[in-house]
């Protein structure tokens, strides 16, 4: 009987195992009306069909699919299957996704900002592609981040590449979260690209942030390219630039992001220095010892970092330890790291340090604080880490008990003869032990000493000889210092053989080097290499110009062109390289000869100079 309701108990308990195992989660936070989000539902074990009936007072549902993966860590396996829901917004405001039922399991529930449909940017709806540019906030701090978003909207068929935005004035710093969906603007079905750089500004007044440029190509509907190529591909790829493409094929296409303004504020009068606005500062130390004991000449490793949400590691402070009376402080170097993955940098600073402790008794790590900005809240705050107090033991004090005599026996100078308790004898038999690492140090020192003397002495000993032997060279000297003397001057009146000419670079090897960099993605080391391939033909080579005004091929000179493209201008490289790789593939495409004399030097002075 029992047994059965164990049964029943487990059987009613197996649902509640399950919802904890479900979790929701939206791709983005804050949409514009129009767009399309993603409702993921994961799970680590089976996931069953949700109720999606509560989502459609707020949203249209447009599809979903499911995914799976598994992944072994440490020898253990984990499974888990994905749900993804793709949602329309209806209308604009505060939207709450509610918790759905699946399979028995709950979801939590979500919150979803909607803005009104965004208007402005270069172009308009129905044109192959138009952008738009938002900041996060028109006014921050000097050295506060913001976050500043262009989304670059695009027909099927549109390919291309879109630069980076500057700022005069501002830092900017691409993160890593880039987000794709679709929208739907005025009957049109457009694929959207949103790209965010964290933006800094380096001083206060008005910034303008100049928007980036799309430059790319839109292929016809009739184009035998557009049908040989998988749509979803080219769709999904808007940055891979001519992904496929032949040339002539397709019309030009150019966007360009509107310009942004803002106005920076400078750092206020009550904020603590140094100035660092931030949305979170923490301050962390590890290493102490859990039962605070620590032995004296032993050292002591510890680690400080600093951590910081809305700043690059480059703006935080150095991680330093306040002067600690009674031991020696050892800094290491320090290691900065920063996550640029999410909305917000992630800055963070660590750096070791070696204690060594002098002396016996207390030991006192004073208090750490670090005064920084609440940007988010726009008050002062304080990171702070607590005193820590240790106790230290060990060699010194053990040295200093065994090697104070009693002061009335030192004073009398005839104190009676006391046999030894067994107390007195074990403190006698301390310092022997803890004497020997002293002893070790100054025999290291004592030895160290003896070496840097005997390098003195055998110093002055060649120094003398060598003195000794010029000495006699110049008297006479033996027989056999003559004939050594003598088959010197015959050594240097005897003429000098000519030195074998330098090797010439192999310009095969050149060639080889410049096309594997190409095929390898490496745009600057394909620059390096050609031009180095280049002046073997053409000594007068110094730039990438220089060598594009002396081909004669077309194809060369573009593909030229787009290598420095790639290099300084933020295009894509993978393309501009595997040009390269094509055309160069067999040789330089020179210009006729008298082209090409009319920029070089002469190899040789003119015979009969004027």
């Amino acid at each position: 009987m029992m047994r059965r309701w164990w049964v029943v108990l487990l059987l009613l308990l197996a649902p509640l195992a399950q919802a904890a195992a479900v979790h929701a989660f939206l791709d983005r936070s804050h949409v514009s009306l129009g767009d399309t989000v993603t409702l993921n539902i994961q799970s680590s074990g089976s996931l069953g069909t949700p109720d999606l009936s509560p989502l459609q007072q707020d949203f249209q549902v447009l599809g979903s699919s499911r995914s799976s993966s598994v992944s072994i860590v440490n020898g253990k396996t984990t499974s888990t299957n994905q749900l993804g829901i793709a949602l329309k917004p209806l209308h604009a405001g505060t939207l709450t996704i509610p918790a759905l039922d699946v399979g028995g399991a709950k979801t939590q529930p979500l919150t979803l900002q909607v803005g009104s449909a965004p208007s402005g940017g270069t172009g308009k709806t129905g044109d192959p592609v138009f952008m738009q540019s938002s900041v996060l906030s028109s006014s921050p701090y000097v050295g506060q981040q913001t976050v500043y978003t262009v989304r670059l909207f695009y027909m099927p068929g549109v390919d291309g590449a879109l630069s980076d935005p500057t700022a005069n004035g501002a830092r900017l710093i691409q993160l890593d979260r880039d987000h794709r969906y679709t929208v739907e603007r005025d009957g049109y079905a457009y694929k959207v690209i949103e790209r965010s750089w964290a933006l800094i500004p380096q001083r206060s007044g008005t910034i303008t942030v100049q928007g980036p440029v799309f430059q790319g190509q839109k292929m016809g509907l009739g184009s035998p390219t557009l049908q040989m190529i998988d749509p979803n591909t080219l769709l999904n790829n808007p940055n891979a630039l001519l992904n496929g493409q032949l040339p002539g094929f397709g019309q030009p296409v150019r966007a360009t992001a509107p310009s942004v303004r803002l106005d920076a504020r400078a750092a206020p009068a009550n904020a603590g220095k140094p100035w660092l606005p931030a949305r979170n500062v923490q301050l962390k130390l590890t290493g102490l010892p859990a039962n605070g004991q620590v032995n004296a000449g032993t050292p002591l490793t510890v680690t400080l970092s600093i951590s910081a949400s809305g700043q690059p590691a480059d703006a935080l402070p150095e991680p330093e330890l306040p002067s600690i009376a009674g031991a020696r402080v050892y800094p290491d170097r320090t290691q900065d790291a920063t996550d640029d993955s999410g909305e917000w940098l992630q800055g963070s600073r660590t750096r070791s340090f070696a204690i060594v402790p002098d002396r016996n008794g207390t030991l006192t790590i004073p208090a750490i604080t670090l005064d920084w900005w609440d940007a988010a809240n726009n008050r002062a705050e304080q990171a702070a880490l607590p005193a820590h107090v240790l106790q230290v033991s060990g060699v010194a004090a053990s040295i200093a008990s065994a090697t104070t005599p009693p002061a009335a026996a030192v004073a009398s100078g005839n104190a009676p003869a006391v046999s030894p308790s067994p107390v007195a004898t074990d403190a006698a038999k301390k310092p022997v032990v803890t004497a020997a690492a002293p002893a070790f140090w100054r025999g290291v020192a004592l030895a160290s000493l003896a070496l840097w003397l005997l390098a003195i002495v055998l110093a002055c000993a060649w120094w003398w000889r060598r003195r000794g032997s010029s000495a006699r060279k110049q008297a006479g000297g033996t027989d056999a210092d003559m004939d050594a003397a003598w088959m010197d001057r015959s050594a240097a009146r005897a003429p000098s053989r000519p030195q074998p000419p330098a090797a010439k670079p192999d310009p095969r090897a050149l060639q080889r080097r410049a096309l594997d960099a190409a095929r390898d993605g490496n745009v600057a080391a394909c620059e390096h290499a050609l031009l180095a391939w280049a002046r073997i033909e053409r000594p007068q080579v110094t730039s990438a110009g220089d060598l594009r005004g002396l081909l004669s091929d077309p194809a060369q000179r573009e593909a030229l062109d787009a290598l420095q493209r790639a290099r300084w201008q933020g295009g894509d490289a993978a393309p501009a390289c595997a040009s390269v790789a094509r055309v160069f593939a067999r040789g330089f495409a020179w210009r006729d000869d008298q082209g090409s004399a009319r920029l070089r030097e002469p190899d040789l002075p003119p015979l009969y100079p004027s």
